[in-house]
């Protein structure tokens, strides 16, 4: 499977009309029971409602929090929206939405196992996952912890946003590198799924979105910035001329695959913004902005995205899984598309 390089006709897609068609075609996803691309997908969208006025992305996304926000919490909790729940609460007032916030904050950190080492671990009713801390967690707990900080005035979850981060990021590294594995087994003592491509765009991208509610002035605000620059570093040297990167990021063998595109593109061109990210970093995101562009069909939908991707409990499959697994439109991939487009317009790159 490759990506093709994308004609120059196609680099000049208007950021404005990518996103509204994105969100369009994301309204048909459910988000009824929490699952792994739902907060990316709810996080753009409330981007393109915010962009551009309209309310049926808004008003889509809050259908669901209420739904959620009724029921008792459970072991899919952890993949809660937490940063789009704040971003309601802010836009419609509805003291619930912020009750809903502190409640997930608490059950993530009081009711959720926790090894001696403070990684928390979300599954303990999945037994080949009762022991796993993955790397799609650091897009959703720490935004959602620094976020509440903001929110609330209470600095103590903005320490809590940090030590997740740096928890997940020393389980998920191999010692030589900033790149981190798809996920840490604690019980055998094994990483998996080392480079996924996607796997450490929702870690990337995280990290950024923490920086953005994190205070100017934390005194661990310097040690993030340096994390996150040392992984962007590496990011940035493995991009293919066709703006994507790999499945596995340095096997020269693994597909190029899209939603890479939209994750890196996204978080590089947002760092940039912020002012933690150089020039280089924004170029690189214009390549990957016509890859994206290049992907998108006339109804909304971003192709040449990998599918559901577990972390693997057989070391023997693991390389294979990650090299053959076949691409589809989904929620993912969406998600990370409006988050691009968004990204442009907030630049200023229309």
């Amino acid at each position: 499977m490759s990506v093709t390089t994308v004609s120059p006709d196609r680099q000049r897609t208007d950021a404005s009309e990518l996103l509204l068609r994105l969100a369009e075609r994301t309204r048909r996803y459910d988000f009824s029971v929490w699952f792994w691309g739902d907060a990316i997908a709810i996080d753009g969208l409330l981007e393109a409602a915010e962009l551009s006025g309209e309310r049926a992305s808004s008003d889509h996304c809050l259908r669901f929090y209420h739904r959620w926000l009724s029921g008792a919490p459970g072991w899919v909790d952890h993949l809660t929206p937490g940063v789009g729940l704040l971003r309601l609460y802010e836009q419609t007032g509805e003291a619930e939405l912020l009750a809903g916030a502190r409640r997930l904050a608490a059950w993530l950190t009081e009711t959720v196992p926790h090894t001696a080492a403070g990684q928390p671990l979300y599954r303990p009713d999945l037994p080949p996952y009762r022991h796993t801390v993955w790397v799609d967690t650091l897009y959703h707990e720490p935004p959602f912890f620094a976020a509440l900080a903001r929110h609330t005035g209470e600095e103590r979850w903005a320490d809590v946003a940090l030590d997740c981060w740096e928890v997940h990021a020393r389980s998920l590294s191999r010692g030589d590198g900033p790149i981190l594995g798809h996920s840490y087994d604690t019980g055998a003592g094994l990483l998996r799924g080392y480079g996924w491509g996607r796997g450490n765009g929702w870690a990337l991208l995280g990290m950024v979105d923490t920086l953005e509610w994190l205070a100017d002035d934390h005194p661990r605000r310097s040690t993030a910035v340096a994390w996150m620059r040392e992984l962007a570093e590496a990011i940035l040297s493995l991009q293919d001329v066709s703006g994507c990167w790999r499945t596995l990021l340095d096997d020269r063998e693994a597909y190029l695959e899209v939603s890479t595109a939209a994750f890196f593109g996204a978080a590089f061109l947002k760092g940039a913004r912020l002012g933690v990210l150089d020039e280089r970093y924004a170029q690189a995101a214009e390549t990957a902005w016509a890859a994206v562009c290049a992907h998108v069909d006339g109804e909304g939908s971003l192709w040449g995205v990998s599918a559901c991707t577990y972390a693997s409990t057989h070391p023997d499959d693991d390389v294979q899984m990650y090299k053959t697994l076949p691409t589809e439109v989904n929620v993912w991939g969406q998600g990370a598309g409006l988050r691009l487009a968004a990204e442009r317009i907030r630049s200023g790159l229309g």
